[in-house]
């Protein structure tokens, strides 16, 4: 079996796992807000009712109640899946050890094996391969176990200033529904019992978006030191308001750019690894076929336009090779690609000036286009889409816009389930598309936070 498939899922237990995760998020996230609903469809102009509702929805223990349930089917459903023989924390602290032994042979045997046809080699910038130096002191398989729960705990306390940054109304039903969203938005917990670095991101993340509208160029020191890791977070000065932008792009680039610059030195040269790693890497493999773990906005439309083939797996663990449609227009695909990639940058910066540059909204709009843009993306590079289904749902349920909640939860739902387990593996792009569309065209709820 590909190295890639053993990394996401080691056999068919992840896929059954996930419909038991889906049962119950299914009766969690959605319990309290479609009772609320129900009542006020049903007798909107009746105080008792109301009243009843309000009681409900403000009863700490039944929230909280709910909250432990989900929490719990989430340990026992990720448990006999968790840090598989084949996970990435295991290639990474290895990629840490090779660092303090021969960096200089690191790409330059990626190079290698890209050209003759094998990716699944070292691709990460340098800041990624430093991050894993320290937890190679300890030893194995403490240091695995070690780094995922370091990952993990940086997760938490990304998503705590997030939740600051967002500043919610001091209501019962806040945190328990925002704890609620988050254990029941599964790329987190595949980041985490895969060993990735999404925890990390997250954290800078969120501080930057805690930290922007007081302190912008410290805003741009987090954002330029997570775009050292991976790229995608640079999109976030598309959020910026104007009069804060050149502050915090600024400090983006410069930032970036030291960071870059300074861990290359025992790596060898940045040229070598764009044009030898990165470069060819992104590109890909036209004719490889991808497999069900693997969506992103260019496969959705490759597969359903385009007539491209892709791999699924089922509850044994049997691979099979499927093809959705008779009709085979590349051309097509490759245009439509372009085409909802320029709206999403469009979107972006649109909905950010329509919400009054609206902060943390802007900048999870622009989070969001790292799991929305990149060609190939796994269950776990999802995660960018976390802050901004947060930032929505938290919105709509403050505002009593039902049906936007409704929507973002329906997208949400898509996403508790292993790609691998649904009809069609290109829902999860499907559903981070919607959360971003109702985002985007709900940009003016958010104009009580906007930056004046």
């Amino acid at each position: 079996m590909p190295a890639n498939r053993l990394r996401t899922s080691p056999d068919g237990v992840g896929i059954s796992a996930c419909f038991t995760r889906a049962r119950i998020c299914v009766l969690g996230l959605h319990s309290a807000a479609m009772f609320a609903e129900a009542i006020s469809r049903l007798s909107p102009r009746s105080p008792k009712l109301q009243s009843a509702a309000a009681k409900v929805l403000g009863d700490r223990r039944l929230l909280w109640g709910i909250v432990g349930l989900v929490a719990v089917q989430r340990v026992l459903a990720d448990l006999p899946v968790f840090l598989p023989s084949a996970a990435d924390a295991y290639a990474f602290i290895d990629a840490g050890r090779q660092a303090l032994s021969n960096p200089g042979g690191i790409y330059a045997h990626s190079a290698a094996e890209i050209a003759a046809g094998r990716t699944w080699v070292i691709t990460w910038p340098p800041p990624q391969i430093v991050i894993a130096i320290p937890f190679t002191a300890l030893p194995s398989p403490v240091d695995v176990w070690v780094w995922v729960g370091t990952n993990a705990l940086m997760a938490v306390a990304g998503l705590v200033l997030l939740y600051r940054a967002i500043a919610p109304p001091r209501a019962t039903w806040t945190l328990p529904i925002s704890v609620l969203v988050v254990l029941c938005f599964t790329p987190l917990f595949e980041d985490v019992r895969l060993g990735q670095r999404g925890g990390l991101l997250l954290l800078l993340a969120g501080g930057a978006m805690f930290s922007v509208r007081r302190h912008p160029a410290w805003a741009g020191v987090l954002t330029g030191l997570g775009t050292s890791i991976k790229f995608y977070p640079a999109a976030m000065a598309l959020s910026i308001a104007p009069r804060q932008w050149l502050r915090f792009t600024i400090a983006l680039v410069a930032t970036a750019t030291a960071t870059l610059l300074a861990t290359f030195i025992p790596f060898g040269s940045p040229i070598q690894y764009l044009t030898k790693v990165l470069i060819p890497v992104s590109v890909g493999n036209a004719a490889a076929t991808r497999d069900c773990f693997q969506n992103s906005t260019p496969l959705l439309f490759s597969r359903l336009v385009g007539g491209a083939s892709f791999s699924m797996i089922n509850s044994s663990g049997v691979w099979k090779e499927v093809t959705l449609v008779p009709w085979h227009l590349p051309w097509l695909a490759q245009l439509l690609t372009y085409l909802t990639v320029a709206t999403l940058f469009g979107a972006t910066v649109w909905a950010a000036w329509r919400s009054g540059w609206a902060q943390p909204y802007s900048m999870s709009a622009a989070f969001a286009l790292g799991a929305l843009v990149p060609g190939d993306v796994y269950t776990y590079q999802f995660i960018p889409m976390l802050p901004l289904t947060l930032v929505l749902v938290l919105k709509a349920i403050e505002q009593h816009r039902w049906g936007i909640a409704a929507l973002a939860g329906a997208a949400e739902l898509v996403l508790i389930s292993s790609p691998c387990a649904l009809v069609f593996p290109g829902l999860w792009t499907i559903a981070g598309l919607a959360i971003f569309g109702v985002a985007v065209t709900q940009a003016a709820l958010f104009r009580g936070r906007a930056l004046r």
